[in-house]
């Protein structure tokens, strides 16, 4: 198990050390700072800049991305260095093309959006930034990468804390196959530390075990529920798969939920359990039910 040195920087957000040099910023996101100078997804809101920049102590921040999605983008710094996940720079830089990639359509009002940064350069798999190795742990996006220091890891939104899986049942995601090997590259790794984006510090190699095998396990209900609720077109079986799990049913969080359907419908159509008709309703294969 993990010691945890932890003190207060102020009343919102605890400041926990990890490692000598390896800091950990509590939060939904949880943001990590490396050597006093390297900022693992600044997070949410806007407003935790402020205390990013004095867990730095006057450095010009870094900032390492593990995605683009909003949440993890909203707090950085004034003047910091960002450094995007190849592949993703335009939805870093882009406040529009990024909200559009995320919920397939331009949605002006969401609860998260960030702003326009300026990218400095681009972040590839195995490359290394210092004592910071890149890890690729695409699936939740196109080009999602974690970060790999000192016997931890932060994993970013490639795993999910237990709070998260039991309040949204089917995790957000891109690539299905791509997800759930990231989960596999995640425990071969076996890391000391796990640090994901939502959920507490993992602190033994049992509970990573775990929290793996969690993911998997939403991943394949969320396949099964979608199967056992077709036919239907993406839209209403986002809405079916919400009221389902008794979740908000607002046009945003269908949106957002269309895209996990069309991440799901494709994974169950490459495996011959889906198909579309003409009239783009999507079906069960009769032989497979």
């Amino acid at each position: 198990m993990v010691s945890l040195i932890t003190f207060y920087i102020n009343n919102n957000h605890l400041l926990m050390e990890l490692r000598k040099g390896v800091l950990l910023i509590k939060g939904s996101p949880n943001t990590l700072i490396v050597e006093g100078k390297y900022v693992i997804d600044p997070g949410n809101p806007a407003e935790r800049a402020s205390e990013i920049a004095r867990a730095l102590g006057g450095s010009q921040p870094i900032v390492l991305l593990t995605h683009y999605h909003a949440d993890h983008l909203a707090a950085t710094p004034d003047g910091a260095l960002v450094y995007a996940p190849w592949g993703e720079e335009l939805l870093v830089e882009n406040t529009r093309a990024r909200l559009f990639y995320t919920h397939g359509v331009f949605v002006p009002n969401a609860v998260y959006i960030g702003r326009d940064l300026k990218t400095a350069g681009v972040v590839r798999p195995g490359d290394r930034i210092s004592s910071i190795e890149a890890v690729d742990l695409r699936g939740h996006t196109l080009g999602h990468l974690g970060y790999y220091v000192d016997g931890v890891l932060y994993a970013g939104d490639a795993i999910f804390g237990d709070a998260v899986l039991k309040r949204y049942g089917a995790p957000y995601i891109n690539d299905v196959d791509l997800f759930l090997s990231s989960l596999d590259k995640i425990a071969s790794l076996e890391p000391e530390v796990l640090v994901m984006g939502h959920g507490p510090v993992a602190g033994s190699k049992k509970r990573i075990r775990e929290l793996v095998e969690a993911n998997k396990g939403a991943v394949e209900r969320a396949l099964s529920l979608l199967e056992s609720l077709l036919p239907g077109d993406p839209t209403s079986l986002a809405v079916r798969i919400l009221r389902e799990l008794n979740a908000e049913r607002s046009w945003e969080n269908v949106l957002l939920t269309t895209t996990i359907v069309r991440a799901l419908l494709s994974k169950l159509a490459a495996e011959g359990r889906a198909y579309p008709d003409d009239e783009g309703t999507w079906h069960s294969q009769p032989h497979l039910r």
